[in-house]
């Protein structure tokens, strides 16, 4: 009998989320996990980058996209460079990735995999009304992170 509602396995592995990194990375004791929206306010990257160097931790980078229609378009891939450059520049050790199609379980995964010490996240305000239809990844971290989460504005 066939089973018609199983999911197929995948004939390719998945594609790596992972765009760029420093060579030193892996061997950090500490991990700082960043989620930028591309859209954000510089602050919540100089918060991200004070709180590695506070907690002399690795930053690793998830960038992800706006939701809106009227903010500028621009590539997640180039704006993940950029993001690696300034990381480099900052003299830390980092790793950048693309967003998945889950962003709250990418944010919650890393940090889980990496035991980190805080989670920074770009928050953006929104109605009671769109968090119930759309949810919403920062509450969903917040509720289930095992570190503490900074959201900025």
């Amino acid at each position: 009998m066939t089973d018609l509602y199983s999911t197929s396995p995948r004939r390719f592995p998945a594609p790596s989320l992972r765009v760029t990194a420093s060579p030193d990375v892996d061997a950090a004791e500490a991990t700082v996990v960043l989620a930028l929206r591309t859209d954000s306010s510089p602050a919540v990257l100089d918060q991200a980058i004070a709180a590695a160097r506070r907690e002399r931790a690795a930053l690793r980078a998830i960038v992800f996209g706006t939701d809106t229609t009227t903010a500028p378009s621009t590539s997640p891939l180039a704006e993940c460079a950029r993001l690696g450059a300034s990381l480099a520049e900052a003299g830390l050790a980092y790793e950048v990735q693309r967003a998945g199609s889950d962003l709250a379980e990418q944010v919650l995964d890393l940090a889980e995999e990496h035991a980190a010490v805080l989670i920074v996240m770009a928050a953006k305000r929104r109605s009671p009304v769109v968090k119930l239809l759309l949810g919403s990844s920062a509450q969903q971290v917040i509720l289930e992170a095992e570190c503490p989460v900074l959201l900025v504005k």
